[in-house]
Order: C-alpha cells, then structure tokens, then sequence
C-alpha cells in the first residue's frame, strides 16, 4: 500500500511531495558529503516524485564526478533531496524534510549510497 508523502525545506520555499509505501528503509549514507551532513535518505523512484516548487529557488552543487546532482534552498541552505550518482532514475529525500504519518515504518541501514542502490535493483 502506497501513501502520500509531502515534504520540504526549513523556510517552506522547497515543497515536494511522493506516493511511497508505509515500510521504507532510511540510508546512513557515508559518503563524504552525507557523512559530513549526517544527512538520512529513502530512495523514491523519480518517477513518483514531484517537486512543487520552481527550479529557481533552488542552488545545485555537484563535486568530483559531477554525476551527484544535490539541490538545496537558496534561501535557508537546506537539502531536502538530491539525484544520486550511482542512480539517476532515483531521488535520494532527506527523511528529516518529510511530513511522516504515525503509521510508517521506518528501517535504518548504516551503509554507502551507491551499495543501496545496487541492493535494490538486484532481480
């Protein structure tokens, strides 16, 4: 069963929203940018994900690779998702920005971004 998950910024500029199930796994990434933020995502296909407001409130910043597309809100500095590197087709959303019901369930797994992924397109 799917539910729909509404999100966004501190300062409420950045709003998205998402249908996603009631059970979702919340990566501790340890890449070097999330480690330094302590920054926990849930994977949503791109497909399901909606980003309500304008592109132009938003800031890019990419490094090395430059393939890691991370947006924040140009006006409080908050990252409430960004596209992954190793996953373009998925949206990586800082679970601290969702708006979550009382009936989700949410597991943590401590482990690199790009090995989730790969966990999870695995036939």
């Amino acid at each position: 069963m799917e539910q729909l998950f509404q999100g966004g910024c501190h300062c409420c500029k950045v709003q998205f929203e998402f249908n996603g199930p009631l059970e979702m796994e919340v990566i501790q990434c340890i890449c070097s940018i999330c480690r330094m933020k302590q920054n926990h995502h849930v994977l949503i296909p791109q497909s399901k994900f909606k980003l309500l407001t304008s592109m132009e409130e938003l800031s890019l910043y990419t490094f090395n690779t430059k393939q890691a597309k991370h947006y924040f809100c140009k006006t409080c500095g908050v990252q409430s998702f960004f596209y992954p590197r190793s996953n373009p087709n998925m949206v990586a959303v800082t679970i601290y920005c969702l708006q979550l019901p009382q009936n989700v369930k949410l597991t943590k797994v401590t482990q690199g971004l790009e090995q989730s992924i790969k966990t999870m397109v695995q036939p």
